[in-house]
């Protein structure tokens, strides 16, 4: 399974603050069955941002202490860019990670109580460039809770939608929990994402999270979100 959303590099943003909080959050991954997981630090525009030069330096560190430690998890780097107007030229630029670093997918995140006017923009000038925009965590946006159907109008566009799997859990409250649900029996989800930012203190919190997916849309569809996707590989 890939986990496309997760907060893991220590010191880069709200996430990990060491290496061995790192450590313990991706053990407690692999245990619920992630093998491959994409480093994505909150990013946002202005002049203090996690720069793509950093994230790399620091997922190729994740990397060789992944490995020492005798864990095997493959870590892709990428970034949670939270949406400004400018967006699409910061990506040109080189300023922005796409996930895996591929330059065809993009993690975007939207402020939590309201949709910017921009935002339909944004996304059509990012896929005009090649760019597809994933929206992480579509069911914890209190403005498409109450209006649901402007994410089938955004998915029939082509825009992708990547679930936190503890909003199954009621983790973030009973509205995200709900429109959850409403996503995946509708297979509007096409990623999955732990969006961890620290050790849970429950250690099989993901994987008794993951019982809650088998039950809602049935094991096939499951499956065919959890294989990664070749497009998402880092290159070669």
């Amino acid at each position: 399974m890939m986990d496309i959303h997760s907060h893991i590099l220590p010191g880069i943003d709200d996430g990990a603050s060491s290496m061995d909080e790192t450590l313990g959050i991706v053990r407690q991954l692999q245990e619920a069955g992630f093998n491959t997981l994409i480093a994505t630090p909150h990013v946002m525009d202005g002049n203090s941002y996690a720069k793509p030069a950093e994230i790399l330096a620091a997922t190729e560190r994740v990397k060789k202490c992944i490995l020492e430690a005798g864990i095997h998890v493959d870590i892709l780097p990428g970034a949670e860019n939270y949406i400004f107007p400018d967006m699409v030229n910061w990506v040109l630029e080189g300023k922005l990670l796409t996930l895996g670093n591929t330059k065809k997918y993009l993690l975007v995140e939207l402020p939590l109580l309201e949709i910017p006017l921009y935002t339909d923009h944004v996304f059509f000038n990012l896929q005009v460039n090649g760019i597809t925009p994933v929206l992480a965590h579509p069911e914890r946006y209190k403005a498409l809770s109450e209006k649901p159907e402007r994410l089938l109008e955004w998915a029939k566009k082509g825009i992708l939608f990547q679930l936190n799997l503890r909003s199954l859990s009621g983790k973030y409250g009973p509205q995200p929990l709900r429109l959850a649900k409403l996503l995946l029996q509708n297979h509007l989800i096409h990623f999955i994402g732990s969006d961890a930012h620290r050790v849970s203190r429950n250690p099989f919190a993901y994987k008794e999270v993951l019982r809650h997916l088998h039950e809602i849309p049935g094991e096939k569809l499951c499956h065919e979100f959890y294989v990664p996707r070749p497009a998402m590989q880092e290159p070669q």
